[in-house]
């Protein structure tokens, strides 16, 4: 069984994204080393409807041998999962795998949706179909082609409804979320999959992929559905980002920086990485308490601020030292 991955939250793409960005290799005792030096990517996602079914794959081996699958095990005709496999199986799949070139496994990776699989969404009642989201060759996600399609058998590429595309600049990642948020309720709203076929109602979200690194997915939905694990994103001032970010701008200067350095001399501290943390606690005291007027009739959230401060600076210090 090739199993489907889960599809994490935005915020954990966030954590992934920067992790993956700042990890140096390993040091002589073999222990991960992370140091952010460098700016955060600019990632460009492609976002596609989010279908309310039942994650169903098909993998194809060398030998010939397919597998119709769950998210969790290899279905049998005698345990089925919503009549998917008694439905596919009967169809000629070959016509897909021979558009690939697999050594180890083709995967055809999809939603099994409308009929009774689930409720309350605008694609329930339709003819049950198989909406393939995802194709994999050996271990790496490929491009869906497409001809990976049979609408005379209820088979669809997701890339035939709606999609979007966001640019996410992870220096700053929260300035996208209220786009991620107008998206997803344009969805919900009213689902591409369903109007379609002519069904008019509301759709679960957004599944969103990195163009260059499609490991890198996150899910986003609406609030008509909360009833489920995915948690909803939450809408941000981004005036109050943006002012957050000016704050920062004028407070953290080359002259406070390389005064912190100084300071750092002065108490007959080194300076090299293991002394980040003193630098980083006396910018932050040193602003504070210099900018505390203007933090305060600002109405700025004293912990965001920090937390920019600190970025700042941090970046700084490690390019500098």
């Amino acid at each position: 069984m090739k199993k489907y991955p889960s599809i994490e939250q935005f915020r954990n793409v966030i954590r992934t994204v920067k992790t993956n960005h700042d990890y140096q290799g390993k040091d002589e005792k073999g222990e991960s080393v992370y140091s952010h030096n460098s700016n955060y990517p600019t990632l460009k996602f492609k976002g596609t409807v989010k279908l309310h079914g039942t994650n169903a794959g098909i993998v194809k081996y060398p030998d010939g041998k397919i597998e119709f699958q769950s998210r969790e095990r290899v279905l049998e005709l005698e345990s089925d999962n919503a009549g998917f496999m008694n439905k596919m199986h009967l169809l000629d799949f070959d016509k897909f795998f021979n558009k690939l070139s697999f050594n180890e496994f083709g995967a055809i990776y999809g939603e099994w949706c409308g009929g009774n699989v689930q409720k309350g969404v605008a694609i329930n009642g339709l003819e049950k179909m198989f909406v393939i989201f995802g194709v994999k060759v050996d271990d790496e996600w490929v491009e869906i082609p497409e001809a990976f399609k049979d609408e005379e058998n209820k088979i669809f590429n997701i890339n035939q409804f709606k999609t979007s595309e966001v640019e996410i600049d992870f220096n700053s990642p929260e300035l996208i979320q209220n786009r991620l948020i107008e998206l997803t309720i344009d969805v919900e709203n009213e689902c591409p999959v369903g109007k379609h076929f002519g069904n008019i109602g509301i759709g679960e979200g957004i599944v969103f992929t990195s163009v260059d690194f499609p490991d890198l997915k996150f899910k986003s939905k609406g609030e008509k559905h909360s009833a489920s694990k995915v948690k909803v994103l939450n809408e941000i001032d981004v005036v109050a980002m943006e002012s957050i970010n000016e704050f920062v701008e004028l407070s953290v200067t080359e002259n406070r920086l390389k005064q912190g350095l100084e300071v750092l001399k002065e108490n007959g501290i080194s300076i090299e990485t293991k002394s980040i943390g003193e630098f980083l606690r006396w910018i932050v005291t040193d602003i504070l308490k210099e900018e505390k007027d203007t933090l305060e009739t600002s109405g700025l959230d004293e912990k965001k601020v920090k937390g920019a401060i600190v970025n700042k600076a941090r970046f700084w210090f490690l390019n500098n030292f």
